[in-house]
């Protein structure tokens, strides 16, 4: 078996460590696609680091910028943020064919589209496993998890190569199986990171101070509320209590620095429209649901989709209010914010939306 991981993020770094010398007892090999090829080339001479508490383990997969020097490719795991996520499909292209396993590991869903549009089986899974980027090649096991896979073709026979992941997954000590409905699991994960993503990444706090502030926990849970009005409407099955999770997971991770919070603190493009964004254009199809906590977490960060209809066409209390500016202007972020404090008069909400 021959597996490719696209992206040396948290989590490809994570499984670059953990399954290749899995893979290189049984002969067969992993492989690391990167976008950038002065990262490939370092990453490709030094290696992976993993650090685990008192532990730390090593690997040295090969690493290229180029797909055509890698040989073959039965699965291709993409471990890059939601919104590359088309981008690095199209740059493994000639890697996929019509029986590659492709697997996105992407927060929210938009990448759901950029998989099923690919050639090969379309398939998704939820990762819980929590892993920090400290630089390229090194990164920290902040605890493990379970990695659920499933097709989005539920009329597809599960193929041998994703039986096999999962044993692979399995003797590298990384929890991991297959379920019939992937979707319950990704609506499953999308409320806990739309109800916490968010606003670790407004306030830089790590996710377990997000339960000492009243105020914050409120606003998670009504965020998080909405969200499963929205699945419950479009008739997700909801396998377990997302607000119950929701606090369960910002208790165990307490110390853990949330992935947008991370890419805030880096500079980095977020996955808020993959996340949050994908939420209220959801909800704006089902006029039944009012939606007024996602926007505005939304708008704190200043990167969402675009404004739905004339503002006057909303009621003002039912409104779903958002954003199309991925750099808003600091000037224009003002008069917005200014816009919305007069038509929402929520001070208690407001202060998460007053972000510079």
């Amino acid at each position: 078996m021959h597996l490719v991981l696209v992206g040396p993020g948290a989590l490809g770094s994570l499984f670059a460590v953990r399954l290749a010398p899995e893979l290189q007892k049984e002969g067969n090999a992993l492989f690391l696609l990167d976008h950038n090829s002065e990262r490939a080339e370092s990453l490709d001479r030094n290696g992976f680091t993993l650090q685990e508490g008192d532990h730390t383990f090593s690997s040295n997969p090969t690493v290229v910028a180029d797909p055509r020097k890698i040989p073959f490719c039965d699965i291709l795991l993409l471990c890059v943020k939601a919104g590359d996520a088309g981008k690095a499909l199209r740059h493994a292209a000639s890697l996929i064919g019509d029986d590659t396993l492709i697997i996105g590991l992407q927060n929210g869903m938009t990448h759901l589209f950029d998989l099923k549009s690919t050639q090969g089986i379309a398939t998704a899974a939820v990762c819980s496993e929590g892993a920090t980027l400290l630089s390229p090649g090194q990164v920290i096991h902040g605890g493990y998890g379970l990695t659920r896979f499933g097709l989005l073709n539920t009329a597809t026979p599960v193929p041998s190569t994703l039986k096999a992941l999962v044993d692979l997954f399995t003797r590298a000590k990384l929890a991991a199986e297959i379920v019939l409905d992937i979707r319950a699991y990704l609506w499953e994960k999308l409320f806990i990171n739309a109800g916490i993503n968010a606003l670790t990444a407004i306030h830089k706090w790590k996710n377990g101070r997000l339960l000492t502030s009243s105020t914050a926990t409120d606003t998670m849970k009504k965020a998080i509320s909405e969200a499963v009005a929205i699945a419950r409407a479009k008739g997700i099955q909801i396998p377990r209590d997302p607000l119950a999770l929701s606090l369960a997971v910002c208790r165990k991770t307490e110390n853990n620095t949330s992935s947008m919070l991370q890419d805030v603190l880096k500079k980095h493009p977020t996955e808020i429209e993959a996340i949050n964004g994908y939420i209220v254009q959801q909800g704006r199809e089902l006029e039944s649901i009012k939606l007024i906590r996602q926007p505005l977490v939304l708008t704190s960060t200043g990167s969402l989709p675009i404004l739905p209809r004339p503002f006057s066409a909303w009621p003002v209390k039912n409104t779903i209010i958002v954003m199309f500016a991925l750099r808003i202007s600091p000037v224009l972020k003002s008069k917005i914010a200014s816009m919305l404090h007069r038509i929402l008069c929520n001070q208690s909400l407001w202060k998460y939306s007053s972000t510079p």
